[in-house]
């Protein structure tokens, strides 16, 4: 099969697997993601599927398909365009940046997915507070919201780093 093709068919899939199990895990453990104690914890699993893939994929293609999930997550599940069309291929173009200096291992891929959430939550913190949507303070956004999000996607991380780098890595052989 030519590698081309395997990227451009089973990469997006990966990517639309991630998509929808962000949806499918706010729904079904929503209770517990967003705790009564104020504490919200939001999987971001195509953040961390884009990051992996931002070490391994061509740049070019990575960022289509942030600017194309970007379109889909923002009409699925935000409702306002815009957000992640351009926040999905920043994080891609950080990755690719950093990894031309890091060695693609699990520790700075890790510290890749802790760096690019702390971007999406900040920016997303930041453009809600501005439209007036937020009306917790930034210690407070820190605590409750950043703290709880990095903790969740970094056990996510744990478990699904060596299954997405095989698929990647298969995806990638001739």
């Amino acid at each position: 099969m030519n590698e081309q093709w395997k990227v451009k068919v089973f990469a997006p899939l990966v990517i639309f697997i991630g998509f929808l199990t962000d949806g499918l895990l706010s729904g079904v453990f929503s209770v517990q993601l967003y705790g009564e104690n104020g504490n919200i914890m939001t999987p971001r699993l195509v953040v961390l599927i884009f990051v992996l893939m931002s070490f391994y994929l061509p740049r070019n293609k990575m960022i289509l398909y942030g600017i194309m999930f970007g379109l889909l997550y923002d009409s699925y599940y935000v409702g306002i365009l815009g957000m992640y069309v351009a926040i999905f291929p920043i994080i891609v173009y950080i990755t690719e940046k950093v990894k031309r200096v890091l060695h693609p291992n699990a520790l700075t891929i890790g510290m890749m997915v802790v760096i690019n959430l702390s971007i999406v939550e900040t920016i997303l913190y930041g453009f809600y507070k501005v439209l007036g949507f937020a009306e917790i303070d930034m210690t407070t956004f820190m605590a409750s919201r950043l703290g709880p999000t990095l903790l969740l996607n970094l056990v996510f991380f744990i478990l699904a780093f060596y299954p997405l780098k095989k698929i990647i890595i298969k995806i990638l052989e001739n």
